[in-house]
């Protein structure tokens, strides 16, 4: 979390440097700045090159959260009864709760972050807590889905 001038500052030297580097960052602006080539950590713990950066990334992972959503479709071809569409409004309801309480403990986790962002060891526990806190929103993101397409 740097100030405008600091980050201006990095970007402006990452541009001139003559080597190679390897840079980690969750904002994509910087990435996209000052990164040539971008690769993406995948789930199962593959790399995959990006030439279209960052965007290619997000477009990938709608893609999968689409035909995810497409295959439970496909598995619930039957038109909801009267009573799997209220179960699904009240699913999505608990699911809506749920994800406004995970966003709440994202941004303490990266507030917590920011507090101890010299304290390696325990940037490193609450990048754990955000992981866990990230792939238990996308389930529920998921869910929420699938009771939306049962609701309509």
């Amino acid at each position: 979390d740097l100030d405008i001038d600091t980050l201006t500052a990095l970007e402006d030297l990452l541009d001139s440097w003559p080597g190679t580097l390897v840079i980690v960052s969750h904002d994509r602006y910087f990435v996209e700045r000052v990164c040539d080539d971008v690769y993406a950590l995948e789930d199962g713990g593959g790399i995959r090159h990006l030439p279209g950066g960052i965007d290619q990334y997000l477009v990938l992972r709608a893609e999968a959260a689409a035909e995810s959503a497409e295959a439970r479709t496909e598995a619930s071809a039957a038109p909801p009864k009267g009573g799997q569409r209220r179960q699904a409004q009240r699913d999505a309801q608990r699911i809506e709760r749920e994800l406004a309480r995970l966003q709440a403990r994202e941004v303490d986790l990266h507030a917590s972050m920011s507090e101890h962002a010299t304290d390696y060891a325990r940037v490193s526990e609450l990048d754990g807590e955000l992981r866990t806190l990230l792939r238990e929103r996308e389930g529920l993101e998921a869910e929420w889905l699938a009771a939306a397409e049962l609701i309509e």
